[in-house]
């Protein structure tokens, strides 16, 4: 596994350094949600507007980096589709609380994908049906945020952590490849 390990940090080639750890989205997952109050909601308004979320210090900081980064923007809709569940809890997660159109923006950004509203709200609804997020009705908006955060963490861990699997096994696959392909030219070149 070491050896692999080392194959596959010199096969990926990223001019980006990954900050980005399972230690931080476990303490983000963690992290109680509290209520924010005042003009965020309107404090005496019937119907409460919701203001953009703004991301904090910590938040910026755990995605800095990835924002906007040309490599990550070469993942395709479908893999980003296929993994979204997980993404979009991460995410809430990152920012504490987030409505749709936040999070499509959040998913042009990191992967540069244009999914459709009609792609993404159904697994926010679906995940909200599963108890995984609670979800707040405005009037314009829905406003989502992680019901659960150590269900949250049990659910996407595993989840990422068979995707790194198959990943790797992948990877490892084309090294192994690779290397006989190699060997077999070599073979050929010297018997000639």
């Amino acid at each position: 596994m070491e050896r692999l390990a080392k194959e596959l940090h010199e096969e990926i080639k990223t001019e980006t350094e990954l900050s980005f750890t399972v230690s931080d989205v476990r303490s983000l997952l963690a992290s109680e949600y509290e209520p924010k109050h005042g003009s965020q909601y309107g404090e005496s308004s019937s119907s409460p507007q919701y203001m953009e979320t703004q991301l904090t210090d910590d938040a910026v900081a755990t995605m800095d980096g990835w924002l906007d980064e040309a490599y990550l923007h070469t993942v395709s809709d479908k893999d980003v589709i296929a993994q979204l569940d997980e993404i979009l809890l991460l995410l809430i997660a990152v920012r504490g609380e987030a409505c749709g159109k936040e999070l499509l923006q959040d998913l042009r950004r990191l992967f540069g994908v244009d999914l459709s509203p009609g792609t993404v709200y159904p697994h926010l609804n679906d995940l909200a049906d599963e108890g995984m997020l609670d979800m707040t009705e405005l009037t314009k908006r829905k406003i989502y945020r992680i019901a659960d955060a150590e269900a949250t963490f049990n659910s996407v861990e595993p989840a990422v952590n068979r995707l790194i699997t198959f990943s790797l096994v992948l990877k490892a696959l084309i090294i192994d490849c690779k290397t006989r392909h190699v060997q077999t030219q070599r073979s050929e070149t010297d018997e000639r």
